[in-house]
């Protein structure tokens, strides 16, 4: 039987259609092997979001090769999209393949005749909704869902729309034939993923109402919904949650600056102010939830002042935990071609400010769980022997239980908190 290794570079999104090559593959007759082990085929999916990024699909596709030489290579997601021609000039890649054909990537294989240099399968993304036809193969406790891909916002820093292409929609039957499929496999928890979720249609049903139709899958525990930009939040989805006793109180709501002047540079479609409103109203309607971020340091004319009101709004408002990325240029962006460049060493220094008040942030939001009775699906046993999980709001919980708790759930007693993680001890399980 021949030997396939995934490789997942990037986002939520990659493991999840990572996650469906896995099972298509397994389904053609490959023994799915892990990414540390020698394999007769490595399929890497890409990611773009960054030159370092693309750096390191390249990097990768020399140690798999040196490791195994006679095995076939493949690369697809976003930097084949951006770069198919760079990528198919290493030795020893054999297919590059775009995002429109990532899900077929196993017919293709089946086509590769002897090695003669890579072949690129590259054409244009249409606007059509879509359907998957396997059902994602996860090894972790949960499992994502992809449900839209592309995106029409077109923020000054992001190539998305040229690697994913336009905003698009997952026929809402298949995004419910596939949930039903993974519960059935034994995830307890389904992430709803995609580009720019928010702004899901197909067959009359919005984003809220895709949720309600998933939250209640016979069987399904848990629902969490993953990034989200703000302004695809209305009301409904709320209310959604804040009624639900399946839908996760979490969202990861992107931010990227608190400074108006950066945002509109970005072009992102709202205010500092309009983002502290849609935060508010969240966690007023929906308790003891978390949130969590992506701040964007460094951008092209964000001076001190605009750094200042950045951090004044991660200050005020009651965040879980910070994703903090430096702004790094892709040639291809937008924002290239912008002035007012921050010097490296104050963006460090600004990333470093930002990630100390994440810290600090986590650290008083595991606190606060202290003496509450929390849901916990856990999920690995740690170095240290502890089985650690999350509670509905993400909170990461660590307990020491003799008995083993890998995809069980546990009602915890939080006893204590750290930066890291909250601890208690667990009473009833199922």
């Amino acid at each position: 039987m021949p030997r396939a290794s995934v490789h997942t570079l990037g986002c939520r999104l990659n493991q999840a259609e990572s996650a469906l090559l896995s099972d298509a593959f397994r389904s053609d007759g490959f023994e799915l092997v892990p990414e540390s082990e020698p394999a007769d085929l490595f399929v890497i999916n890409s990611c773009s979001v960054t030159r370092g990024a693309e750096a390191k699909c390249r990097r990768l596709v020399r140690y798999l090769l040196k490791r195994s030489p006679h095995a076939r290579v493949v690369v697809t997601g976003c930097y084949a999209e951006l770069d198919a021609g760079v990528l198919a000039g290493i030795d020893g890649v054999d297919l590059v393949v775009g995002t429109a054909d990532k899900q077929n990537v196993p017919s293709l294989v089946k086509k590769l005749g002897a090695k003669e240099g890579a072949k690129i399968v590259r054409r244009a993304m249409g606007r059509d909704r879509f359907t998957l036809s396997s059902t994602g193969l996860f090894r972790e406790t949960r499992a994502n869902l992809k449900i839209q891909d592309g995106c029409d916002q077109f923020c000054s820093f992001c190539v998305i729309p040229l690697t994913r292409g336009r905003a698009r929609s997952r026929e809402l039957a298949d995004s419910l034939r596939e949930a039903e499929s993974l519960v059935a496999r034994g995830h307890r928890e389904i992430v709803v993923t995609g580009v720019n979720i928010g702004t899901y249609r197909d067959s009359g049903v919005d984003f809220a109402g895709l949720l309600e139709r998933l939250a209640g899958l016979s069987g399904l525990e848990r629902l969490r919904v993953s990034s989200v930009e703000p302004m695809t939040i209305g009301e409904e989805v709320i209310d959604v949650m804040a009624k639900s006793d399946v839908l996760c109180p979490y969202l990861h709501l992107c931010l990227q600056s608190g400074d108006d002047d950066v945002l509109h540079a970005m072009k992102r479609p709202y205010t500092a102010a309009e983002y502290e409103a849609l935060f508010r109203r969240f966690c007023g309607k929906v308790k003891n939830a978390g949130v969590g971020t992506d701040v964007l340091v460094g951008f092209p004319g964000e001076t001190d002042r605009a750094f200042g009101n950045t951090y004044d709004l991660l200050e005020a408002l009651p965040f879980y935990h910070f994703h903090v990325f430096s702004y790094s240029e892709h040639p291809r962006s937008r924002s290239a071609r912008l002035a007012g460049k921050v010097h490296p060493e104050t963006v460090r220094a600004r990333s470093d400010a930002v990630r100390a008040l994440g810290a600090r942030k986590k650290e008083a939001f595991h606190k606060a769980q202290i003496g509450r009775v929390l849901p916990v699906l856990f999920e690995t046993e740690d170095v240290d022997g502890r089985w650690v999980g999350h509670a509905p709001n993400y909170a990461r919980i660590a307990v020491r239980h003799e008995a083993d708790l890998a995809n069980r759930m546990a009602n915890v007693t939080v006893t204590g908190a750290t930066v890291d993680e909250a601890v208690g001890e667990v009473g009833e399980t199922w």
